[in-house]
């Protein structure tokens, strides 16, 4: 994984220094926001990781020209607004959450993220207008989720939830002069957030479907299970039934892999960011195999069955592939 192992020092130095911003907040938010920290930081087990977001700039550097200075600061940026978005979507999405108590914490990390920006574009610099557009393609794609149905009507709008990942490509490129390649990157790096959104809701398809989130997955099923009918609320067992008997998974594996020939045939290449889709597709691909392979075991007799359920859950596999996220 050169994609990620390249880059582990510099990413250590990342993260202190986010720690330190953060730690230097008045209390108790300091203590809030390194717990909240502590839950994406990449060198802790069984953290989520969100590694597109950290190194994101890293993959660039090479490819743009970037200095190890810049790179660094629009890494920690990037780390910063990541929490700042995070939070949003805490308090959207979890009807437990306090305001009182996230707001103050989200506000801060969003100057923290400003503090690192800022001093790269001046005021009259278009990086600000990209930044904008970012931010009303996020506020309308998760504004209108539930009722859009985005895995069939708009893919990119799926992409949009995480439309502010798009701005360090967009900044590396108006640093280097490259501005004529902005459309090429945003369009890259949106093939990859759509299959990172793929897998999450692989993973995430019973918490989704117990809330009534939209989830890709769930809306697959459903358009399979009730061509004539959108409006159909699925249930967990007809669920499991499409991916563990149906084949399900197998058009949903598909789709990411097409993604990834849009990437191959896309202007702008970054190899970090094609190596890195190409794990998720793998991974994908793995989850399918997986599933084909547990049917066959079942078909084969119960006793081989029960010994390879007792080697290998499910549970593990949902686990692999988001560790590599």
């Amino acid at each position: 994984m050169e994609w990620l192992n390249d880059y582990e020092q510099e990413l250590q130095a990342v993260f202190q220094e986010c720690k330190a911003s953060i730690a230097a907040f008045p209390e108790p938010l300091n203590f809030r926001g390194l717990a909240y920290l502590e839950q994406f930081d990449v060198f802790r087990a069984r953290s989520k990781k969100n590694y597109i977001c950290y190194l994101l700039p890293f993959w660039l550097r090479s490819e743009c020209g970037l200095s190890t200075q810049q790179t660094h600061i629009m890494s920690s940026g990037n780390v910063l607004l990541m929490l700042y978005f995070f939070l949003q979507d805490d308090l959207m999405d979890n009807r437990r959450s306090s305001a009182a108590e996230l707001l103050p914490l989200a506000n801060l990390l969003y100057a923290e993220f400003f503090d690192r920006y800022r001093p790269l574009f001046s005021a009259e610099s278009s990086f600000w207008s990209h930044f904008k557009r970012y931010l009303f393609e996020w506020s309308d794609s998760v504004s209108n989720e539930a009722t859009g149905n985005y895995y069939y009507n708009d893919r990119s709008r799926i992409a949009a939830k995480a439309a502010p990942l798009k701005l360090s490509a967009t900044a590396a490129l108006l640093l280097t002069g490259s501005a004529s390649s902005i459309p090429a990157a945003e369009a890259a790096v949106e093939e990859v957030l759509i299959t990172l959104q793929l897998l999450d809701d692989y993973e995430d398809w019973e918490e989704d479907l117990a809330e009534g989130s939209y989830n890709c997955l769930l809306a697959l099923a459903s358009r399979q299970l009730y061509p004539d009918n959108p409006e159909a609320r699925l249930t967990p067992a007809e669920v499991n039934h499409f991916i563990y008997t149906a084949g399900g998974l197998k058009p949903y594996a598909a789709a990411a892999a097409d993604n990834h020939e849009r990437l191959l045939a896309g202007a702008f290449r970054v190899s970090g960011l094609t190596a890195f889709h190409q794990k998720l597709v793998d991974n994908l691909r793995q989850l399918e195999a997986a599933v084909e392979a547990e049917k066959e075991l079942l078909q084969g007799g119960g006793l081989q069955y029960w010994l390879s359920k007792h080697m290998k859950t499910g549970q593990s596999l949902k686990n692999s592939a988001n560790n590599q996220k």
